[in-house]
């Protein structure tokens, strides 16, 4: 749902305010006042229902309201003395008295058509979450004349690709269904949409013009001209007794290249968790490889003609080459990008990861200024953008590093919560778990994020770390397994040398060990047993007696 008032509209699905068009940054506790109040204009809102609303029910400061209520005042362009949009109503509460206008995305040609080819409220409904059987909840095909989309519509606008990726999700076709299949594949694709709406670096054109194409033979080129995108996802249902499959995959329109194709089998127990499974794995990847192939876009551009998206990306190409020159042009480069577009919190993300990975791997001679400074950078993204999961998930990871793992699994967790098919997201968790002490819940979170992101830039860290998981858990031929594949990944650092080496001893391959060790003093000169547990500070005693033991054995010095 998107409120209007006046020029700021609130879109309630993809966490969003905007003034003017432009998005403005707002603080999550804010967004959910704005939204209470909103939809509850009929009536006084009481100060306990916004502190169970907004802050969960947590003790809270008489300041920390008043602070948010200024806030949500000045964001629509209200204040307390005028009040003539927030009203208060004395010893009672507050009420919302100005005019809300509500924009269901553009949905007015589908409406003119008499069909419905995008729900108000949300896929779950469509699946009957309301109690109806989904035979009660009908969809009408579009016409012929809905279906094939007039030129004269869009005549005028400039449909030039945008400057972040652009891609739009087809309506999943039904194979073999019937109108109750027609209604879990809305529900999918819908989901699917919403997903990838909250990753805030993707321009998703809306479901009330993307439903417009649903039976058109169209091919993805043309679609990509029509609608202005690159990307185009698109897939299909089928049904097969009590089992279902569905196909998926992802097209680079411009260069009419498959980028990403995969198909899941399930059986229809719990249509929900199915429809969440598929729509997380699918979002997950579509994300992974748009990322993988913007970096590739930006590595062929010539310096001089980068702009901020550009500059950021080949940023990142540049962090995972565990360098110190690697990292000192991506520090460049993400600086660039702020320069160019000062309000893009995932470069700030970026500037913190820098700092970070200086730290993690000893780059910088003076470790707590790279500390603090990756902490700094995170909290600058998360006050430009409270909703971005890379702000998040940037400070999660500066807590890491000053050993706060509580703080760190909240900040993370916060990043998944806003991106549940984040999967650098999962693998972080996980590794704070492991830290923690939180075994069981470390390979649940890396086995999510390997799920979601298979092919991932991570994966070296992300499959060493579920060696580690399998050695905790005494299963030490698969550790050594898992950790031997992980040192074999090109970008794997120096750390998972002496990750392999660990498991390798456990598993009683000796000589594999030692190999593992002498190739940790070729590519890392004098390290020690304490530079890993530098970078790896366990909570717990007996497992860092355990390691040591082992690595101290095989001749590495304390």
């Amino acid at each position: 749902m998107i409120y209007m008032i006046g020029p700021v509209s609130i879109d309630t699905q993809a966490y969003e305010v905007r003034r003017d068009g432009a998005p403005v940054g707002v603080e999550p506790q804010v967004f959910d006042l704005l939204v209470l109040l909103i939809e509850n204009r009929d009536r006084i809102v009481t100060r306990d229902e916004i502190i169970e609303r907004v802050w969960k029910g947590r003790i809270v400061s008489e300041a920390a309201i008043s602070s948010r209520i200024k806030v949500a005042r000045r964001v629509i362009g209200d204040d307390g003395t005028a009040q003539g949009l927030i009203k208060t109503i004395h010893r009672r509460g507050l009420r919302f008295v100005g005019e809300v206008l509500i924009d269901t995305e553009s949905r007015s040609a589908a409406a003119d058509a008499e069909t419905v080819p995008a729900p108000t409220i949300g896929h779950r409904l469509l699946l009957g979450s309301d109690g109806a059987s989904p035979s009660d909840l009908t969809l009408t095909t579009p016409s012929k004349e809905t279906q094939l989309v007039n030129s004269d519509t869009a005549s005028g606008l400039d449909l030039s690709l945008p400057n972040r990726p652009s891609l739009v999700v087809l309506p999943f076709a039904v194979l073999g269904g019937d109108e109750h299949g027609r209604v879990i594949a809305d529900g999918l694709t819908l989901d699917i949409m919403t997903r990838l709406a909250r990753t805030r670096w993707l321009f998703v054109i809306s479901r009330g013009t993307a439903f417009m194409f649903r039976g058109t033979l169209q091919d993805t080129r043309s679609i990509s001209q029509k609608l202005g995108v690159r990307y185009v996802v698109q897939g299909n249902v089928q049904f097969l007794g009590q089992r279902v499959r569905v196909n998926a995959a992802l097209t680079d329109a411009i260069s009419e290249r498959e980028v990403w194709a995969d198909h899941f089998d399930r059986g229809i127990d719990d249509i929900f968790a199915i429809q969440d499974d598929i729509a997380n794995i699918i979002v997950g990847s579509v994300e992974s490889e748009i990322e993988q192939s913007e970096r590739q876009r930006a590595l062929l551009k010539h310096p001089a003609t980068l702009d901020a998206w550009s500059a950021y990306h080949r940023a990142t190409w540049l962090m995972y080459q565990f360098t110190p020159g690697a990292y000192e042009e991506a520090e460049r480069l993400f600086k660039l990008s702020a320069k160019l577009d000062p309000h893009a919190a995932r470069v700030y993300a970026g500037l913190s990861f820098v700092h970070w990975q200086r730290a993690f791997l000893e780059i910088s001679k003076d470790r707590e200024s790279e500390v603090q400074r990756a902490l700094e950078y995170a909290q600058q993204a998360l006050s430009i953008d409270p909703r971005e999961p890379q702000a998040h998930w940037a400070l999660g990871r500066a807590y890491l590093l000053q050993r706060d793992f509580d703080l760190a699994l909240e900040e993370i967790g916060l990043s998944i919560e806003l991106s549940p098919s984040f999967a650098l997201g999962h693998y972080s968790s996980a590794f704070a778990k492991l830290l923690s002490g939180d075994y069981a819940g470390s390979v649940g979170s890396v086995r999510t994020a390997r799920r979601l992101s298979p092919y991932d830039i991570m994966s070296f860290a992300m499959i060493a770390l579920e060696a580690f998981d399998a050695a905790v858990a005494g299963n030490n031929e698969l550790a050594a397994t898992l950790a031997d594949r992980a040192a074999r990944q090109p970008n794997a650092h120096y750390h998972i040398l002496a990750i392999a080496a660990f498991c390798n001893s456990l598993a009683g391959r000796d000589a594999a060990a030692r190999q593992y060790i002498d190739r940790l003093g070729k590519v890392h000169p004098g390290y020690r047993i304490s530079d890993y547990f530098q970078a790896f500070p366990y909570r717990e005693d007996t497992l860092k007696g355990r390691m040591r033991n082992e690595l101290r054995r095989l001749g590495l010095p304390e």
